[in-house]
């Protein structure tokens, strides 16, 4: 990527950096009485829009989805290179292949689940697919929908449908980071695999599941080898902990790993890693030439709705404002 075409693209994300909640409004939140309050709050930011669009609070869902849109509808705009929205962006388009697979399958109306977002036109795709017409669609989408097709009609179970779609997610995921050359965009995929396939190990542990199913779930092209990965299904956390302690991620890592041992929950892990997947982005700070600022905007932006969302489910299920401190991420201003 040539840095000085986003010259123009990091001065307008420096613009909409200014614009992102920051903390004194996240605590005004969080400690507001009820959900109604949350709303008056962010009507004040740059959600307004998305606020005024909705009659109650409980609609929340819908002023993220207009806000998310309306983000990456900007920054596609905003960039010269498709790559560096589309590496954010992919995941909606696999969300997507998920749905019209399970549609196709179970043989329900799923229209509702489906997400305005991603780097192709998903409706093209589905029309394609519905027409039989593969030939005319994505080589990798092409892949991941003949490979997923075959897989049901050996096994008739819809639930593995994610589980083949997140593997060929995060193979075009890592294909696309390792393509552009970008140092940030690689330690991005390859860390966030690496976070995945321990938070995997653990859950399937949890499950008492197979190494045939651990083999189907843990992911390729992290910065942990595969197969080190694979080991740990006997393995305690303390073993895991000791195994993994020089590793990339092993900061957070090892402290996601401590908090899950004293509460034996796996949301606590994940709070770690998205901590780290924020504070990666953070050097992107300081570049003047180049895409890093405009990735790590979406990246900031997401976490921040993230937030948002623990926020108003939390006002919906009367949790204490105390409660709800733990669940949040760090903030990427």
């Amino acid at each position: 990527m040539d840095r000085m075409e986003f010259t123009q693209g990091v001065t307008r994300t420096r613009v909409l950096e200014k614009k992102l909640l920051d903390q004194p409004t996240i605590d005004k939140m969080v400690d507001a009485k009820d959900l109604e309050e949350v709303l008056r709050t962010l009507g004040d930011t740059e959600y307004a829009s998305a606020v005024s669009a909705v009659e109650k609070g409980e609609d929340y869902e819908h002023i993220l989805g207009f806000e998310l849109k309306k983000t990456y509808d900007l920054m596609r705009e905003i960039s010269p290179q498709d790559e560096v929205v589309d590496m954010m962006a992919l995941k909606y388009d696999y969300h997507n292949l998920k749905v019209m697979l399970k549609e196709h399958v179970m043989e329900k109306d799923l229209s509702d689940l489906y997400i305005p977002i991603g780097t192709i036109d998903f409706s093209k795709l589905k029309a394609m697919f519905k027409a039989e017409q593969m030939r005319d669609i994505q080589l990798e989408f092409k892949e991941a929908i003949a490979e997923i097709m075959k897989d049901y009609e050996e096994h008739e179970d819809p639930q593995r449908i994610d589980i083949l779609a997140d593997r060929h997610y995060f193979k075009h995921l890592y294909k696309i980071a390792n393509g552009t050359g970008i140092d940030l965009f690689k330690a991005y995929v390859k860390d966030l695999i690496d976070f995945l396939n321990v938070s995997a190990s653990i859950r399937l542990k949890k499950q008492g599941k197979d190494l045939r199913f651990f083999r189907e779930v843990i992911l390729f092209n992290g910065n942990i080898e595969r197969d080190d990965i694979l080991l740990t299904m006997n393995d305690s956390v303390d073993v895991m902990m000791n195994k993994f302690r020089n590793a990339r991620i092993s900061k957070q890592l090892l402290k996601g790993l401590e908090a899950y041992q004293e509460t034996g929950r796996l949301s606590i892990f994940e709070k770690y890693m998205d901590n780290y997947m924020i504070s990666l982005n953070k050097d992107s700070k300081s570049v003047t030439f180049g895409p890093e600022p405009l990735f790590s905007y979406l990246v900031a932006k997401e976490m921040e709705m993230k937030i948002l969302r623990i926020i108003m489910v939390s006002k919906m299920n009367n949790i204490s404002p105390e409660a709800t401190r733990e669940r949040l991420r760090d903030l990427y201003v």
